[in-house]
């Protein structure tokens, strides 16, 4: 009779894992978990960078599209209604002491005001469809950059001069340039400003605006707008 030792019986009826095997799995595990983090993180930075190119150009397209239609509604008549009110198309150069680059050329940052058939009347008032606007920059307080306003005159009247009065507010301080260029016949362009109070500009409004605008991430967006009551 062979007598078998206990052990023996124990080693072979036993499940478990060496310590090799355990590390072994630990290693192909840590390996598996890095590769579906890397996925998941570089996915995630992708849908944020996604989300902030969506969310700049919607900025830029709101802007644009607000600036399209007051330019292109524009109104010169100097008798709109009755009482006669001033109305106005004045844009004007504007240029940062800062540059672009290692360049000469010189950050713009134009201002336009003009009176516009933009108004969205409220209810049961007085007002009419003609208003002013303006768009402009602020430099912030900190010196750090600058904002850009709007400016809104409602009720127009030949008590208050145009370019003065309304109320403004702030819209965004992500705009780092925004330029006109102007055209009294659609083929020549100029880009050093538009007064239709004066004979140099024929009293009247342009045909055409050109709009360039670049946000804080370099990006450029711009539109061209016809005027429509421009003669």
């Amino acid at each position: 009779m062979v007598l078998i030792p206990l052990s023996a019986i124990r080693n072979s009826q036993s499940k478990g894992f060496t310590l090799l095997e355990v590390l072994l799995a630990m290693a192909i595990l840590s390996v598996i978990m890095t590769v579906i983090y890397a996925s998941f993180s570089t996915a995630g930075k992708n849908v944020e960078q996604a989300e902030a190119i969506r969310d700049e150009t919607d900025l830029a397209r709101t802007l644009i599209a607000r600036l399209s239609a007051d330019i292109a509604n524009a109104y010169p008549t100097v008798s709109a209604n009755y009482p006669a009110v001033p109305t106005i198309f004045y844009g004007k150069k504007e240029e940062a002491g800062d540059r672009i680059g290692a360049g000469d050329e010189k950050i713009r940052r134009d201002s336009i005001s003009l009176t516009t058939l933009t108004n969205w009347r409220k209810p049961d008032s007085k007002e009419t469809e003609l208003w002013e606007v303006g768009y402009f920059f602020k430099e912030k307080p900190d010196g750090q950059g600058y904002v850009l306003f709007r400016r809104e005159k409602r009720e127009l009247s030949k008590d208050v001069p145009a370019l003065e009065g309304g109320v403004e507010y702030e819209i965004t301080d992500r705009v780092e340039s925004l330029q006109y260029t102007y055209s009294n016949n659609g083929s020549t362009w100029t880009d050093t400003g538009w007064d239709s109070r004066s004979s140099a500009f024929g009293n009247k409004l342009p045909k055409a605006v050109e709009i360039t605008l670049i946000l804080d991430t370099g990006r450029m967006y711009s539109a061209r707008v016809d005027v429509g009551n421009s003669k």
